[in-house]
Parts: C-alpha cells; structure tokens; sequence
C-alpha cells in the first residue's frame, strides 16, 4: 500500500507542477493560457487563468507536506473536477478550443483530455481517501516505510513516466483523430 499511495502522491503532484510550470515559462504560454479559458468558459478569463495557476502551484508542496496531504489531493480532485466540466461544455457546445493544459498544444480539448482526467482524477481520489483514512506510511528518515531509497526510486520513476504520458495525451490523442 505504500508504494500505491506513493505512487498517487507523486502523479499528483508531477502532473500539476509540469502543468504549472507549462503555463508560467513565458509571457506568451501565459496568455495563449488566458485565451484559451476565455474559450473554455464564461467566466472572466484573466481571474479564472491566475486562479488556475495559483492553484496549480499549490498543489505540489501539500502534497509534499505530510500534515497537509489530504488538503492537496483534494485541491487537486476540486480543480479535475473543474477542468472535466469545462471540457465537456466545450465539446458540447461544438467549440475547438486548444487545450493549453501543459503547454503550447494545438489539439482541441476531447475524449483524449476526459480520459487523462479520469486517470487523475481517479488517483487524486484514491490518494485523498488513503490520507483520509489514516493509511499513509510513516517516514523514516527521508523516505515512507516499507519502501526504501530504491523503492522510492522505482515509484518517482514510474510517476515520472506516467506524468509525461499523461501530459502528452492530448497531442496523443490527435494523432488518431481528424482534424481540419
């Protein structure tokens, strides 16, 4: 269950931080961001974007904070929440909107962005009741117990690849679609 949890953890966090991060590289990531939520909803786009990153950036050090974990899955399961809602009001509004989700992608928001959303979600879930339900492994030292420096290794590994899976899966995705 340790390395699970791990696992949940550190997904988590990469994929917000790599999206964060995506967004704040440069002025023109950032605004091409904003126009792109202007597209997504309703609501202003400069509030909403700022808000997006904020939230973004918090997202990694509460989970990274063993008293503050649940807070960050959670933050995170509220924010892929927000974004599924948004993304399937686009598509059923029949709008093309780029999703500037992790950066400068030119594939429209779609089924792709739903099914990354719902491995996410799924794991912001499952992290979020593992810390609620107490079953978060204790520390020794500067790794969880019962995983070792070399399990540690092997979860951040297979997060790490997982994250970057997870945050191309868009432009994936549109390899195998038509678009005009």
């Amino acid at each position: 269950m340790a390395y699970l949890f791990a696992f949940f953890r550190l997904l988590t966090g990469i994929v917000f931080l790599m999206s964060a991060v995506s967004k704040l590289r440069g002025r023109a990531a950032y605004e091409e961001f904003t126009v792109a939520t202007r597209a997504l909803t309703r609501l202003p786009a400069r509030p909403v974007a700022a808000l997006v990153v904020t939230v973004e950036v918090a997202v990694a050090p509460l989970l990274a904070w063993p008293p503050t974990m649940l807070a960050g899955f959670c933050v995170a399961l509220g924010l892929l929440v927000a974004f599924t809602v948004a993304i399937v009001a686009a598509m059923r509004r029949g709008r093309r909107v780029p999703c500037r989700c992790f950066g400068a992608s030119a594939v429209p928001v779609g089924p792709g962005h739903l099914a990354r959303n719902a491995v996410l979600i799924v794991a912001a879930a499952a992290g979020a009741v593992q810390a609620g339900i107490g079953a978060v492994p204790a520390w020794t030292g500067a790794v969880p117990a019962g995983l070792g420096p070399a399990g540690l290794a092997a979860v951040a590994l297979a997060a790490g690849a997982a994250a970057a899976l997870l945050s191309a899966i868009g432009e994936i995705a549109g390899l195998f679609t038509s678009s005009p």
